[in-house]
């Protein structure tokens, strides 16, 4: 047998008796037990009978690549088998976390999920609080909603996360309780289907969807009262964003092919992340006027900031900025000038980032005047801002001019200018505050 990871777990396991433990209390000894990882957890059930008591209502049933001992060879084949052996042992009663992870295995998971329903119908019992099911695969897998009909399990669930997987809950799904993060990831769901889930709901706090392909609509109604953060990339096929609950204080929305954005209510956003390509920059701007207290703000644009006078808003409370330009759309004659009124609109800005993009680096300078006398226009006094970066800094005058420009409103606070003229692609996402996960 292995050595336990905890040493001096081996002396007190070799020590307990059942009396002793009884005098102790088993729920103590169960404590303890719960606390370790799940290796861990199965050798020690080795050596005591109490903790081999406590062993069939260990609580953290987490499967992964980790679970494997050094005698295994690494293969899906020891994952399946390990699994059900420490399932044939448990009873499934107390299970609180349930984790699933199949991605290092994809070899085995056509045979994994043919075990799953079996697997699911052990750990899915009430008081389970957390389901996570991960895998690799081509064609989605259908989550099992029947197992959800059990009122008892399904308001006990506060965290169900589900990869490569399909998930079909209708109008007959009733509520859920207690969830208060749902994570969709390459998940197949229609705007129907998620619907019905999020209106049925209404303790929900976190929503994450990513690479969900049938996604067509998103609709977050305003019952939803708790809804702090939401999360969307990669979702296609997604034209049509409603959002009408009053509470987001996080949104980042990665979309290619958005037709309709709307946010319906007036927000107290704290994070604002739109860097999908397809929206025009002035109904990017025109959705702010909806989150006049947002803090942080990613924001990429396809074209020209518009004059001050077009602007929807000033934006108070704005600290860090992160602006993108993607390379498509930034041509040699591009002004960055035009950026000054949309900084000029944020006096509380401490941090300004600026993705000049790939296309930029290399050109020469692209205006006619003489570059020794940069454009300078009565602006915003930026008393505030503390660090500014460009990546992709480059030689045209208007990018010069308004590094020089900002330079100068932020004379007596800035601390850190960083012009770096080559772009990575995670530059930007290590240098900016906005794009830090919430």
């Amino acid at each position: 047998m292995e050595q336990l990871k905890f040493p001096a777990l081996q002396t007190v396991a070799s020590s307990v008796s059942w009396k002793s433990s009884m005098k102790v209390g088993w729920d103590i000894w169960h404590h303890i037990h719960s606390l370790l990882p799940l290796r861990d957890a199965a050798r020690i059930a080795c050596v005591s009978r109490t903790f081999l008591r406590s062993w069939r209502y260990y609580p953290n049933l987490i499967f992964n690549r980790h679970i494997l001992g050094s005698n295994s060879d690494g293969r899906g084949r020891d994952f399946i088998r390990t699994i059900d052996h420490v399932l044939k042992k448990h009873s499934g009663v107390n299970v609180k976390k349930l984790t699933l992870d199949m991605y290092n295995f994809p070899e085995v998971t056509n045979a994994c999920r043919q075990r799953l329903d079996g697997w699911l119908q052990i750990t899915m019992r009430p008081g389970i609080e957390e389901i996570n099911l991960l895998s690799l695969a081509n064609e989605a897998y259908m989550f099992p909603c029947w197992l959800l009909s059990d009122d008892r399990i399904k308001d006990s669930i506060r965290c169900l996360n589900l990869s490569s997987f399909a998930f079909r809950p209708t109008v007959k799904l009733s509520p859920f309780k207690c969830l208060a993060m749902l994570r969709l990831n390459y998940v197949c769901i229609t705007g129907y289907e998620l619907g019905c889930l999020v209106s049925n709901t209404l303790t929900l706090e976190r929503l994450e969807l990513n690479g969900c392909g049938d996604l067509d609509c998103l609709k977050i109604p305003s019952q939803l009262q708790r809804l702090s953060c939401l999360m969307v990339s990669g979702c296609f096929r997604l034209d049509v964003i409603d959002i009408k609950t009053p509470n987001l204080r996080v949104i980042r929305l990665d979309v290619e092919k958005v037709k309709k954005l709307s946010l319906g209510v007036s927000l107290e956003l704290n994070e604002l992340c739109i860097p999908g390509p397809d929206f025009a920059s002035y109904a990017r701007l025109k959705l702010l006027s909806n989150a006049p207290n947002v803090e942080s703000l990613y924001l990429k644009l396809i074209d020209e900031v518009p004059p001050a006078d077009m602007l929807p808003s000033k934006f108070l409370h704005l600290r860090d900025f992160c602006l993108s330009l993607p390379g498509r759309a930034v041509s040699p004659a591009y002004d960055y000038f035009s950026v000054v009124p949309l900084l000029d609109s944020c006096p509380s800005l401490e941090t300004f980032c600026l993705n000049a993009s790939h296309d930029c680096v290399g050109h020469e300078t692209t205006n006619s005047e003489d570059p020794s006398h940069p454009r300078q226009i009565p602006g915003q006094h930026h008393g505030k801002l503390r660090s500014m970066t460009i990546l992709g800094f480059c030689s045209a005058t208007s990018l010069v001019e308004l590094t020089c420009y900002i330079v100068e409103m932020a004379a007596l606070t800035l601390e850190c200018l960083t012009l770096n003229v080559h772009v990575r692609i995670m530059e930007l996402a290590n240098s900016c505050p906005c794009t830090r996960v919430c």
